[in-house]
């Protein structure tokens, strides 16, 4: 196994499924069905069917798109494409409404506005051009269609008025800058909001000191871990390495905290450059670190901790021109059967760690070792 990779902290979602970032945009995404069920059914009571055809695709469309992504059929965040489709879908259905209550009544202009604004939260990504200009040439189309009388006038709102060819100009263009200006705000605060909530997220979830997840972000990932090994047909074996640096005691009370938590720092420096992108470590406690590698057996776990040991023992710290060497022991146990509790897992690890300590440290000692 190549125990070189990139090493990266695994977000949550509901389910316990990795967190895809399209799940924060269920809400909006419920909006848009409700917004579209609405003037479906105020157009079919002033009998305008192939209004209400339009508006029913529409609704179609974003009944649909809020199943793909709530069920992961679809994730935006992986595809181009996935905030021009229902921004494009939405200013047709708009350019429909403008047409049905009047090219710029104020009824039409909010609703207008808040579905720009629904789109411009489905992606990370900035279509305010694509929305100006695909706004300014669809209502700019269905203001000429209207002048050449190819379509009929209709207003809901009020007695239905000929525009002129300067005010279907003019106010395609006033929409499509709209269009523009509001997907600059809205995307702004929306994104500042949520990169707000993934730090505050990231803090509650993270040691302070070593910048390793800490506990709860450990049984969180490990949540996930054992729901992938109960779906899982073959063996899926999850190894569990339990870390206590020997004598750190003395470390603290020779040099100061102040040596001991680089010490703690610079270890987990070597436990992150030592594992998989799939694996994850997490700060136990104290000294204590505890590493869970996804699908691996005895053996490989045992090169891993052996790797960790020997890059610790190699390591030495200068502070204040004295060298500090530190070692590390570990405790092996393996997670096998899909009926074993962790608690149980853990438990052995930990006993096995005390065993390598009681054996005179600086070693790695597994579950099997006693049987030999």
């Amino acid at each position: 196994m190549d125990r070189n990779e990139t090493f990266e902290i695994e977000r949550i979602g509901k389910n316990g499924k990795p967190l895809q970032k399209s799940e924060k945009f269920q809400t909006a995404n419920l909006a848009r069905i409700l917004y579209s069920f609405v003037m479906v059914l105020v157009f079919y009571s002033f009998d305008l069917p192939w209004i209400v055809g339009i508006g029913t695709g529409h609704l179609l469309f974003s009944t649909v798109w809020y199943l793909l992504i709530e069920y992961d059929i679809l994730v935006e965040s992986e595809l181009w494409w996935s905030g021009y489709v229902p921004a494009s879908f939405d200013l047709i259905w708009l350019t429909v409404l403008a047409y049905g209550t009047g090219h710029i009544t104020s009824f039409f202009i909010l609703g207008y506005l808040g579905s720009i604004a629904l789109s411009s939260m489905s992606k990370d990504r900035n279509y305010g051009a694509f929305n100006a200009i695909l706004a300014t040439f669809l209502f700019c189309t269905m203001g000429f269609l209207v002048y050449y009388e190819v379509l009929p006038l209709i207003n809901i709102m009020m007695t239905p008025v000929k525009p002129t060819l300067l005010s279907i100009i003019i106010s395609s263009l006033l929409l499509g800058g709209s269009a523009f200006i509001v997907n600059q705000i809205v995307s702004k605060l929306f994104f500042t909001l949520s990169d707000l909530n993934e730090k505050l997220l990231e803090i509650a979830m993270t040691d302070p000191l070593t910048g390793l997840p800490n506990r709860r972000a450990f049984m969180t990932n490990l949540d996930v871990e054992l729901a992938r090994k109960n779906r899982s047909a073959g063996e899926y074996p999850i190894s569990f390495i339990l870390f206590d640096l020997d004598h750190f005691k003395n470390v603290n009370d020779q040099f100061g905290h102040d040596a001991g938590d680089q010490v703690l720092q610079e270890f987990s420096k070597i436990v992150k450059q030592s594992l998989r992108k799939q694996d994850f470590p997490a700060r136990w406690g104290g000294e204590e670190f505890m590493v869970v590698l996804p699908d691996t057996d005895l053996e490989g776990a045992l090169v891993v901790a052996e790797k960790i040991r020997k890059s610790v023992t190699l390591t030495s710290l200068e502070l204040n021109n004295i060298k500090i060497r530190c070692t590390v022991s570990s405790g092996v146990a393996v997670l096998k059967d899909k009926d074993s509790q962790v608690e149980t897992i853990i438990k052995k690890a930990d006993e096995c760690l005390y065993e390598a300590k009681k054996r005179g440290r600086n070693q790695v000692f597994a579950e099997n070792f006693l049987d030999h």
